[in-house]
C-alpha cells in the first residue's frame, strides 16, 4: 500500500471512529427531552419544582460540558485528540450506566454530570484532528459533516428513543448507551492517530499546526483569551447553539405536548424535523460560506432568519402556529441556527494555528453555557408561571409564550454579535 492510500485510509478511519463517538454525544445531548415525563414519574419530582429540577438535570450534562471544554482543548493540544476522546468515552459510559440505575434524582444528577464530563473532549478533538489531517481549505466543509454526522444522535433520540423507551424502558436504555460508549472507549484507544507522524506519514499543512504547543498550558489559554476576536464566537455560539440545544433537547416536546395535547412520540417526530434542518444545514453552510466567501455573511443571514422565526412564533402566532405550519417552521429553524458551526471556522482562524483546540474549546464553552443557562432560566419562568408538565390547558400557550421569549432575545443578541466579527 503506498502512502497516499495509508494517508486516505487513516485520515477517515480515524475521523470517522471520532465522528461514531460525537452520534453518542448528541444523543446524551437530546435524550432528555423525551423522557422528561418519565424522570418526573419516577425519580419523584415536585409538582411545584419540577420545572427546575428536570432544567437542572438537563444542565447538569450542559454544565460540565462548558466548565470542562478549557481544559478539554489543552489536552487536545497537549496529550492528543487520542486519549482526550477514549477516557472521556469510558467515562461517559460510566455516567449513562449511572443514569440507567437512578432511583431518585440524585443519582440522576451524577449520571448526567459524568457523561457530560466524559463527552466534553469529543468534539475538540474531531476539530484538533480536522486540523492536522486534512487540508485548511478542506476544515470548513469537514466541519459540516462533523456536524451531519453528530446530529444523526440527535436523530435517534427523538422518535427512535421514544420507541425504544416504550419497548425496554428508559432506564435499560441508558444502560445500552453505557455499553456503546466503552465500545468506543476500545476502539478509539486501538485505531486513533494524533497525527500522521505518528504512522511515519507527512500531513497536509504547516508543521505548526501538528505540532505540540510551545510555551506553558496557562501562556496558551491567556493568548486566545486576550485575543478580542474569540469573543464574537463565543457570543453566537451562546445564543444560537445554546437556544438550539435548550430547545430540542429538553423544553420542545413538554411545549408540544402541553401547548398542543400531542403524544409523545408525535411530538418527537416534529422536534426529529428540526433536527433534520440542522443536518441539512450542517451539509450546506460550509459550501455556501465557501461559495460566497465570507463565512459571517452566512452566520448573519441565519441569525436573522433564526430571530425571525422566534418572532413569528412568540409574537404573531401568539405563541402556538399551526401545527401544518410548525414542521416547516422548524426545519427552517435548525438550518439556519446551524450557521453557528461557522464560528469554529472563524475562531481557529483569527487564533495562533497550534492553539486550535484551546481556541475552538473556549468558543464552544459559549454553545453549553447557553444551553445550561437557557435550560435552567426556562424552567424556573414556567413554575413561575405555575406551568405543570403533567397538566395541558390554555394557560400553557402563555406559560410557553412567555419563556420562549427568552430565545427571540437570544437571536436579536447573536446579529450583534455576527455584526462585530472579524473575518
Amino acid at each position: 500500500m503506498n502512502n497516499s492510500v495509508r494517508y486516505t485510509t487513516y485520515k477517515w478511519t480515524i475521523w470517522g471512529l471520532l465522528a461514531l463517538s460525537f452520534v453518542v454525544v448528541f444523543f446524551h445531548r437530546y435524550s432528555t427531552g423525551v423522557v422528561a415525563e418519565d424522570f418526573a414519574r419516577d425519580l419523584g419530582l415536585s409538582p411545584e419544582r419540577q420545572g427546575a429540577q428536570l432544567g437542572n438535570l438537563a444542565a447538569m450534562y450542559f454544565w460540565a460540558y462548558a466548565l470542562m471544554q478549557i481544559p478539554a482543548g489543552v489536552m487536545a493540544d497537549y496529550i492528543g485528540p487520542r486519549k482526550t476522546t477514549a477516557y472521556g468515552m469510558l467515562l461517559a459510559g460510566i455516567g449513562s450506566t449511572i443514569l440507567g440505575y437512578a432511583v431518585n434524582i440524585q443519582m440522576a444528577y451524577i449520571g448526567r454530570l459524568l457523561v457530560g464530563i466524559g463527552v466534553s473532549g469529543v468534539f475538540i478533538s474531531i476539530l484538533k484532528i480536522q486540523a492536522v489531517w486534512f487540508k485548511k481549505e478542506e476544515f470548513p466543509s469537514i466541519s459540516g459533516w462533523t456536524s451531519l454526522i453528530g446530529n444523526i444522535g440527535g436523530v435517534l433520540a427523538t422518535y427512535p428513543f421514544a420507541l425504544l423507551v416504550g419497548f425496554i424502558g428508559w432506564q435499560m436504555s441508558f444502560k445500552a448507551m453505557g455499553v456503546v460508549s466503552v465500545l468506543l472507549f476500545v476502539l478509539t484507544l486501538l485505531l486513533v492517530k494524533d497525527s500522521p507522524q505518528d504512522v511515519g506519514l507527512k500531513g497536509p499543512n504547516d508543521q505548526e499546526i501538528m505540532a505540540r504547543p510551545q510555551g506553558s498550558v496557562v501562556h496558551g489559554v491567556l493568548k486566545v483569551l486576550l485575543n478580542k476576536h474569540t469573543w464574537p464566537n463565543f457570543i453566537i455560539l451562546f445564543c444560537l447553539m445554546g437556544t438550539i440545544v435548550s430547545f430540542s433537547g429538553l423544553w420542545g416536546i413538554p411545549y408540544l405536548t402541553q401547548v398542543y395535547n400531542i403524544g409523545r412520540e408525535t411530538a418527537s417526530l416534529y422536534v426529529l424535523v428540526l433536527t433534520v434542518g440542522v443536518m441539512v444545514g450542517s451539509l450546506i453552510v460550509g459550501y455556501l460560506a465557501k461559495y460566497v466567501g465570507s463565512v459571517k455573511k452566512i452566520i448573519l443571514s441565519g441569525s436573522i432568519i433564526f430571530t425571525t422565526i422566534w418572532g413569528y412564533k412568540i409574537f404573531l402566532a401568539g405563541g402556538k402556529p399551526s401545527l401544518t405550519i410548525l414542521p416547516v417552521l422548524y426545519f427552517l429553524m435548525g438550518v439556519s441556527a446551524v450557521s453557528f458551526i461557522l464560528s469554529f471556522t472563524n475562531v481557529k482562524n483569527v487564533n495562533n494555528p497550534g492553539l486550535s483546540g484551546t481556541a475552538t474549546s473556549i468558543a464552544n464553552v459559549g454553545g453549553f453555557l447557553g444551553a445550561a443557562l437557557l435550560n435552567n432560566l426556562i424552567g424556573v419562568v414556567l413554575d413561575i408561571q405555575g406551568q405543570s408538565l403533567n397538566v395541558a390547558g390554555t394557560d400553557a400557550v402563555a406559560s410557553f409564550q412567555f419563556a420562549f421569549a427568552i430565545y427571540f432575545v437570544m437571536g436579536l443578541i447573536a446579529i450583534v454579535a455576527t455584526i462585530l466579527q472579524s473575518e
